[in-house]
């Protein structure tokens, strides 16, 4: 018969052989901030491979965002960062990862962690004048909304600041071409958002932003803001403009020192958009 004590003496060495195991599942993951430099070097180099094609090799931005802040908006903290740079976010060109380990997607967190504690960039020229521009001579309402005031025909720029990098405002300005897909490109569907068709119907010629398409029919919104639809079957011509903006190209309009205005002032549009 198993006596009382031998029950006791069980138990206790159930207990402690589970120890070491309850003690290390309740120790967290070290923060992001704290990551060995050794770490973070790896970090750089899956993120070159993965993350810099969108986000440049230093996170300076390009089509994707720039990571060189320490607020990032889909990121506000450890859990969160990982889980974007994993499983991306649905719905915008941020794709998500595969291939690397679990723990080296937490090194690339760390290293985008450590971006944003790196200086910020200077603002080339004065952006209170790089918004007169915008308002007035620019016209860039007309297309573009800020702060809830703008046409929505081209990409809002409420929180652009935060997104973009001066080489990348600069481009879009003098270049808007530059930057627009070539084919139809998954991981850049933000950009095919805005791709420019041509339509030649029995009412006239039409050019303008693609809004929806699918096999019968393609909705156009033109720089009046106005959508129209048409129906593919009574169309006499009709071609997507890849590697076409609407956008002018603004090197022609304004000085150099203008253009580093208007990019001042883009780079401070920081608002968080929700």
């Amino acid at each position: 018969m198993i006596s009382h004590m031998h029950i006791v003496a069980a138990l206790v060495g159930l207990l402690c052989g589970f120890v070491p195991f309850l003690g290390y599942a309740d120790q967290a993951e070290p923060a992001l901030s704290e990551m060995s430099q050794a770490d973070l070097v790896t970090g750089k180099k899956v993120f070159s491979v993965h993350c810099a094609r969108c986000h440049g090799m230093a996170g300076e931005g390009g089509e994707g965002p720039s990571l060189k802040r320490p607020t990032l908006k889909h990121a506000a903290d450890d859990v969160s960062l990982v889980e974007v740079i994993t499983d991306g976010l649905r719905g915008t060109g941020m794709p998500s990862t595969f291939g690397p380990s679990d723990a080296d997607m937490r090194r690339v967190a760390g290293y985008v962690r450590s971006l944003g504690r790196l200086p910020v960039e200077q603002l080339p020229g004065d952006p209170a004048t790089g918004e007169q521009l915008f308002n007035n001579q620019g016209a860039c309402a007309t297309c573009h909304i800020t702060n809830g005031v703008g046409r929505g025909v081209g990409p809002e720029l409420t929180d652009v600041g935060l997104r973009r990098n001066a080489q990348y405002l600069r481009r879009s300005l003098t270049n808007p071409d530059a930057d627009q897909p070539l084919k139809y490109d998954v991981i850049r569907g933000n950009l095919n958002a805005f791709l420019t068709v041509r339509v030649v119907s029995q009412g006239g010629e039409f050019e303008g932003v693609r809004v929806n398409e699918d096999e019968f029919s393609v909705q156009v919104r033109d720089l009046s803001g106005k959508v129209q639809s048409f129906n593919k079957q009574n169309l006499l011509n009709y071609q997507r403009a890849f590697g076409h903006s609407l956008m002018p190209g603004y090197e022609r309009v304004f000085s150099v020192a203008e253009v580093d205005d208007l990019v001042s002032y883009l780079m401070e549009l920081k608002e968080v958009t929700r």
